[in-house]
């Protein structure tokens, strides 16, 4: 049985491949013939018709006659060959690029080869080492003017800052507080200005990121930064927020407390009047807004504060990140 949509096309002969690859083609499509035909007439005629379609896509006749022939003579058998292990060894594997300079390479892995086994290490040995020849393929058109790295960021879904944990996935140890608190967004908006997201997850280094109050509808947003991964940068930001708790049940927190390192926990309890601890959790989601060196991250911090407009009044952020 063939299915109506078989094209009945195979590699083209004037395709830049190894050549042993061709015959290896022919023989591997004429012994699937050869396993599930158990009639040799209609073997034959199957055959023919199999080497018409090598043939209208370039192999030399002979070369498919040839192979086909020795495909007739192999016995049918229903079942996959299956190798024996072999005893570990010494051979060593020379990858190169399938071009020119191929049919040298051969020759000195051949001559290579020769040379270990009459050398005095291995020459008692019954199994001295061989070095083969593996080959890849050279880079071809497609690969010049495609990237497949920037294919792949065209087509997959836009950069988000997500758990570092999948969902539905289970970890062992204790869980990661920070995976509730990613946002999911690929855009940061505060009042009327807007920046992408750059796309990481809790464990991200070198980022800075933006933390914004889900309870505002404007003026909502902080921009920060971390050398270390985000999550640890979060856990500082809520023992800043439990501290300015401490302070407020012994009546001793004021607005002068407030510096750039405790300003999410104080926006909290100023605005929103909170008083629990889960409260952090509740309100604030992250957003990666950029990836990029230590050295960098104070400046990019400062511009993205800039392009937000997070200071306040207009944000969260109390301080210039450069010159504070």
């Amino acid at each position: 049985y063939k299915k109506p949509t078989d094209a009945n096309r195979f590699l083209h002969f004037n395709s830049f491949h190894p050549p042993h690859m061709f015959s290896s083609i022919v023989f591997s499509q004429g012994l699937r013939y050869r396993r599930i035909i158990n009639d040799d007439t209609v073997l034959a005629s199957r055959l023919e018709t199999l080497r018409d379609y090598f043939i209208s896509s370039g192999y030399p006749y002979e070369m498919v006659q040839e192979t086909l022939e020795n495909v007739k003579g192999q016995e049918r058998s229903l079942t996959y060959k299956t190798k024996a292990p072999q005893d570990d060894n010494s051979d060593s594997s020379w990858v190169v690029t399938y071009g020119p300079g191929y049919d040298q390479a051969r020759k000195i892995a051949v001559e290579s080869t020769e040379m270990l086994a009459n050398s005095p290490t291995w020459r008692a040995s019954s199994r001295p080492p061989k070095i083969k020849i593996t080959t890849r393929r050279a880079p071809n058109l497609k690969d010049l003017l495609f990237k497949r790295k920037a294919i792949s960021l065209r087509t997959t879904n836009k950069a988000v800052t997500g758990p570092c944990t999948a969902i539905g996935t289970r970890k062992r140890g204790a869980k990661c507080k920070s995976c509730p608190l990613m946002s999911l967004l690929s855009v940061v908006n505060n009042n009327k200005s807007e920046v992408k997201a750059a796309g990481g997850d809790c464990t991200s280094t070198n980022v800075v990121y933006a933390a914004q109050c889900n309870q505002c509808t404007h003026n909502n947003t902080y921009v920060g930064k971390t050398v270390t991964e985000l999550r640890l940068r979060i856990n500082g930001h809520r023992s800043a927020y439990y501290s300015l708790l401490k302070l407020k049940e012994k009546g001793k927190w004021s607005s002068s407390d407030i510096d750039d390192a405790n300003c999410l926990g104080a926006h909290l309890i100023s605005l929103h009047d909170c008083c629990d601890k889960s409260d952090f959790d509740d309100y604030y989601k992250f957003t990666i807004l950029k990836s990029t060196d230590p050295e960098n991250l104070r400046f990019i911090e400062q511009s993205l504060i800039e392009s937000l407009d997070t200071l306040v009044p207009f944000g969260l952020n109390n301080i210039n990140s450069i010159f504070g």
